[in-house]
């Protein structure tokens, strides 16, 4: 028996961890993968089933997905443990660890189609007024005119650094996905916002602190403090924790882009997305804007 053919299912995560970290993929993708191959490994043992890697058959692992239905998991969740599933087996039989590929007939639970909530030009003004109120009225508000005029994640916000403010060209730089860089656009209103909090705000607890953002304590603020920051300005206004996620002013922004007459093509390289079709999820999110093209170009109107 070969090495391959001895491969159980802990060597073979093992080893697709080491592929992933010399991608250099994120702590939050490692930790992603990380909670799949432990629920699965327990699946694995609670079922008899072979730990092998080639033993494991398409009808396993769709044995896996309905154990995870009828554990109550909801179906966004069962779908993120298929495509991890999917990843390490894609990837293993790329790299020839295994002859066949029992993910290539395995199908991805279908999950409906539900509008996440945007952040609006309207919301955002609620949010800049109440942001006067807050005990860090200049901070809070470049961190929500950064996000909505630029649509860079909550972590590319939080790792801006000074160095990273290239305003003399219009430019922020950040570092995304995958450790690559990107350059994005910032308007005025937002690069004059940052400006005042850096003028007159802005107090690093000592020479070494580079963030742009920064906490009460004069350190940078984490992904879960700029969060936190947004959640305590939607509380004010008595909005849902969904409508003021981070993520709604990515959302947002893209819309009001589009909107603005932005196309796919530039908004794709703005917000870093790795293809073409994750940015043309926006489109959907255009309800009014096409109602108002069919009142125009209506075909039976036009009779």
């Amino acid at each position: 028996m070969t090495l391959t053919e001895r491969l159980s299912m802990s060597e073979l995560w093992q080893q697709f961890f080491f592929h992933l970290r010399a991608k250099r993929r994120s702590k939050a993708t490692l930790t992603y993968y990380g909670c799949t191959q432990r629920i699965f490994g327990r699946f694995l043992v609670s079922a008899g089933l072979p730990q092998e890697a080639r033993a494991l058959t398409t009808a396993h692992l769709r044995a896996f997905m309905r154990s995870l239905e009828a554990g109550g998991l909801a179906p966004g969740g069962v779908h993120g443990h298929a495509r991890a599933i999917r990843a390490l087996f894609n990837w293993a039989h790329r790299e020839e660890l295994l002859a066949a590929n029992p993910v290539q007939r395995l199908e991805l639970p279908t999950l409906a189609r539900v509008r996440l909530p945007t952040v609006n030009v309207e919301l955002t003004k609620r949010l800049l007024a109440v942001s006067k109120t807050q005990g860090q009225p200049l901070r809070d508000a470049a961190m929500i005119l950064t996000l909505f005029d630029t649509g860079v994640r909550v972590q590319e916000l939080a790792s801006l650094r000074t160095e990273d403010l290239l305003f003399e060209r219009g430019l922020v730089r950040v570092m995304g996905k995958g450790h690559k860089e990107r350059f994005v656009p910032i308007g005025g209103r937002a690069m004059q916002a940052v400006s005042a909090y850096l003028r007159r705000e802005r107090a690093a607890a000592h020479a070494g602190v580079q963030h742009v953002f920064l906490g009460r304590g004069g350190l940078g603020l984490t992904k879960s403090g700029v969060t936190l920051r947004l959640l305590r300005l939607g509380e004010c206004l008595e909005l849902p924790r969904s409508a003021c996620s981070p993520h709604t002013f990515r959302r947002g922004f893209a819309v009001e882009f589009l909107r603005n007459g932005g196309d796919v093509f530039t908004l794709q390289q703005i917000m870093g997305h790795a293809n073409l079709e994750m940015t043309r999820r926006y489109v959907t999110f255009l309800d009014d804007d096409l109602k108002a093209a069919h009142l125009r170009f209506s075909p039976a109107d036009r009779l």
